[in-house]
């Protein structure tokens, strides 16, 4: 027999779900509705466009720079944040993780203003020359994906325990050797998150990337400017084909994001 607990268990258990349900059935509505003003033909036909597969390749190229750059960049930068040796300490921190709060946007405008004001035919503007090109793609992404990226490693980084790093030292490794051999094995799955993150969230990225790359077709046309594309030319079947290309791609990497979480 059910003990006086249960029936409060399952009260608490049907608040809890209502909200979870809901939102469920909101986003489930909102997915469904995509469909319901176009032609599954047309859709189909959109699907293997050259248009489609343009944008999805350039998708996946730029997003896994852009996340392969963020991590690169910020193992080391977020070490040294986890363990106090970051110069300039909260304040170069601070700096470093305003762009996390930043409309993207304004970030795009903000590099648009930087490199459009490189000295022309300077060595700086021939290296940095990615206004209106695939490059800026990788750039606007990196600068809006790299604060969450810094974030998430400066977290995996403080949770292996210093003694580990201490014992290393003791061994006659460098710094640099314990980074290497000792606490980026350990904090492997905080690294693989992070990337996942930035690789998900560089390929939805949208208002940096147009701001400073522009939306050219067969160009800087990613999936986000894609259907943006589509969408202000009334090609609403592409439209509809790249926004199901979009959920497909997200939901496979917020799949594997979430399998990593779960082994944590």
């Amino acid at each position: 027999m059910d003990g006086p607990g249960t029936s409060v268990m399952d009260k608490d258990g049907l608040v809890l779900h209502i909200p979870a349900v809901a939102l469920i059935l909101v986003f489930a509505a909102v997915l469904a509705s995509i469909f319901a003003w176009s032609s599954l033909k047309g859709v189909a036909r959109a699907l293997t466009s050259y248009e489609t597969l343009f944008a999805i390749g350039l998708s996946l190229a730029t997003a896994l720079a852009a996340a392969g750059l963020a991590l690169a960049l910020g193992i080391p930068v977020a070490y040294a944040m986890a363990r106090g040796l970051l110069p300039g300490g909260r304040a170069a921190e601070t700096l470093l993780l305003i762009p996390f709060g930043m409309p993207p946007v304004a970030v795009g405008a903000a590099l648009l203003i930087f490199f459009t004001n490189t000295p022309p035919g300077s060595l700086l503007d021939e290296l940095l020359r990615v206004v209106f090109t695939p490059r800026g793609l990788v750039v606007a992404q990196f600068f809006v994906v790299y604060p969450m990226a810094l974030r998430v490693l400066k977290t995996s980084f403080a949770s292996v325990d210093p003694r580990y790093e201490a014992v290393a030292r003791t061994l006659g490794y460098t710094r640099l050797q314990t980074l290497l051999r000792v606490t980026l094995p350990m904090a492997r799955r905080g690294l693989l998150s992070a990337f996942l993150l930035a690789f998900i969230r560089a390929l939805g990225e949208f208002g940096a990337s147009v701001t400073l790359a522009g939306a050219i077709r067969f160009k800087t046309e990613t999936l986000p400017i894609a259907i943006y594309l589509s969408i202000s030319g009334g090609d609403l079947n592409l439209a509809v084909a790249l926004m199901t290309v979009s959920i497909l791609v997200a939901g496979v990497s917020v799949a594997a994001l979430l399998a990593l979480e779960k082994r944590e």
